[in-house]
């Protein structure tokens, strides 16, 4: 990444961050747009677009906690899903995401069969909603 911190969108400074992590590992993703980090061989994370990131959870967590997760208007949840999609559209945005990809790294610990990502399975797909709209 170039140019100051500031001038990069919530996803660069995001990838910056996560690069620093042990066992994760920045790739391309399956779905073919943006970029993945994978840990221990599986995609937990993908930067689609400097706005939006798809995060692989346990379909546990996402159920224990989606009133939470949507309520925090950054991030779309689907029922039985265990992507969600963070709105990268500020930096209370990514510092949200920084702190679910660690969540992330704890259910891809305890692997189950892991589906593609929102942005593979829903193309095309209208804008997203907020939980407001």
């Amino acid at each position: 990444m170039t140019g100051p911190a500031k001038t990069r969108s919530a996803a660069e400074r995001v990838a910056v961050q996560l690069a620093t992590w042990p066992g994760l590992r920045a790739g391309r993703p399956s779905c073919g747009t943006g970029r993945s980090f994978n840990f221990r061989g599986g995609e937990i994370l993908h930067l689609h677009t400097g706005e939006e990131a798809d995060l692989r959870l346990s379909r546990g967590f996402v159920e224990r906690l989606d009133t939470v997760l949507v309520e925090s208007g950054q991030v779309v949840v689907r029922p039985g899903d265990d992507w969600v999609t963070v709105l990268l559209d500020t930096d209370t945005a990514g510092a949200i995401l920084i702190s679910l990809t660690s969540l992330a790294i704890r259910a891809a610990e305890e692997a189950a069969p892991a589906r593609p990502c929102t942005w593979q399975r829903t193309r095309p797909r209208p804008r997203l909603r907020t939980p407001w709209s």
